[in-house]
């Protein structure tokens, strides 16, 4: 790669970091997709692409954008609380029974059948407090625009451990993060009284860490080092389009494509392994497929004060695959090309909006969502992939004729049995949104 092209994707990068910053620690579970974008919609059980009548419709569905009068802006943040059980915790093989290709064993024995078959921790638990998002948007030539950032998709683990080995220890140590951020310009026209029309470019930015450390050491059997650890980001583009019909004054229907795109991460790998001469390093590219997503809404006025949604959501996770390409591939360093079976997704989602008095919103909603993940491939060292219930509540207040604050609390909850083995995860959020009407 030259020179002037490394400059321009390290400058891209610095521009979207800059928009995303503390973005770096956005992470939910059920694959890796979240609950949306926008505490007023979150707050409605994500059932928002028949409605789309805030500035999150850069997310829900861009043809929402034209139900918006004048300049105005909006901005999230987000406190998820997540705990992740994996009943079998991490494995610990004989190198020669380890399954690479699923990603689930990570740390192998060396030398074979002397160490513990695999460690003990069985949870891990992590608080995070983040801006999740923020668009502003104005109106100009007979279209309505728009410009944001959102995160669509990211991943998260921390994990350690240390279980008693001969006379000593083996320590081992595994660390995950992902994340994919969304750079968003939209517009949006209304054909006539019923139809309106939108569509968004999203420049994707995604970043990969991954690091794997085990020590065993004072075992009096065979004390030995090993490590793997790997970075890369990259870009990438998907579009985004979107239709919104009212059929009368009570009735609005909404579609929303999202065409996934390609990010090529670009990155450097190292490994070692202290009991043999296995030392290797390498620049790599993997072509990470970000997938495609579309969903059906409606939105229902029962009256001026009372609003339900729907939606049928879904994400194409068989598009899914493993392309690594090293620049010098070696024992471990080796290219990888395979699917990684992952299943497309559903999600299905349901609220309501309520104004009993001026100013005041009182909202509820509830979704399930399926994991895409097959059973071979579901673990703490991976993701725990559970099919997830999700329940909501918020509340929003206009101030003055201006200013919107929505705020919503969400209970997640999923389990999974594999192999005898039980997997769960739980997780509590906070968010709240401010939005400013000029």
């Amino acid at each position: 790669m030259s020179f002037s092209n490394r400059r321009h994707r390290r400058m891209l990068a610095i521009i979207v970091s800059g928009l995303a910053v503390a973005m770096s620690h956005r992470a939910d579970a059920g694959g890796y997709e979240w609950g949306g974008l926008g505490s007023r919609a979150q707050s409605m059980g994500g059932a928002f692409i028949g409605l789309a009548d805030d500035w999150t419709a850069i997310y829900w569905n861009p043809a929402g954008l034209t139900q918006l009068r004048g300049l105005g802006a909006g901005i999230e943040f987000f406190s998820p609380h997540i705990e992740s059980k994996d009943g079998d915790s991490l494995a610990n093989p004989p190198v020669a029974q380890m399954d690479r290709r699923f990603q689930r064993d990570v740390f192998g024995q060396y030398p074979p059948e002397l160490e513990p078959p695999r460690f003990n921790r069985e949870k891990v638990k992590y608080d995070f407090y983040i801006p999740a998002g923020a668009a502003g948007h104005w109106r100009s030539a007979g279209l309505n625009m728009a410009v944001g950032y959102y995160t669509p998709a990211g991943y998260y683990i921390d994990w350690d451990d240390r279980v008693p080995y001969g006379t000593g220890t083996i320590t081992a140590e595994l660390f995950q993060e992902l994340n994919v951020t969304a750079i968003n310009f939209s517009l949006a026209k209304r054909i006539n009284w019923a139809l309106s029309l939108g569509a968004g470019l999203d420049i994707l930015y995604g970043q990969v860490d991954y690091e794997v450390n085990k020590i065993a050491a004072n075992s009096g059997i065979s004390d030995y080092r090993y490590s793997f650890d790997s970075g890369s980001d990259g870009t990438g583009y998907e579009g985004v389009f979107g239709a919104l019909y009212r059929v009368n004054q009570k009735v609005s229907l909404g579609g929303v494509y999202r065409t996934g795109g390609t990010i090529e991460l670009e990155g450097r790998a190292r490994t070692s392994l202290s009991l043999t001469t296995l030392s290797e390093a390498s620049d790599f590219v993997q072509k990470f497929r970000h997938p495609a997503t579309y969903g059906l809404g409606v939105a229902y006025r029962w009256a001026t004060n009372l609003i339900f949604t729907a939606d049928w959501q879904r994400t194409d996770w068989s598009e899914f695959d493993i392309d690594i390409e090293y620049d010098t591939p070696g024992t471990a360093l080796v290219n990888q090309d395979y699917s990684a079976d992952w299943r497309d997704s559903n999600r299905f989602r349901a609220g309501v909006e309520w104004r009993p008095v001026l100013r005041w919103a009182l909202r509820g909603g509830y979704f399930f969502d399926e994991s895409p993940l097959p059973d071979k491939s579901v673990s703490l060292s991976n993701i725990v992939g559970v099919d997830r219930h999700n329940v909501t509540l918020g509340a929003g207040y206009e101030w003055g004729d201006s200013w919107f604050v929505d705020l919503v609390l969400h209970h997640a909850w999923g389990d999974r049995t594999v192999d005898s083995v039980d997997y769960s995860q739980r997780i509590y959020s906070l968010g709240v949104s401010l939005s400013h009407r000029f």
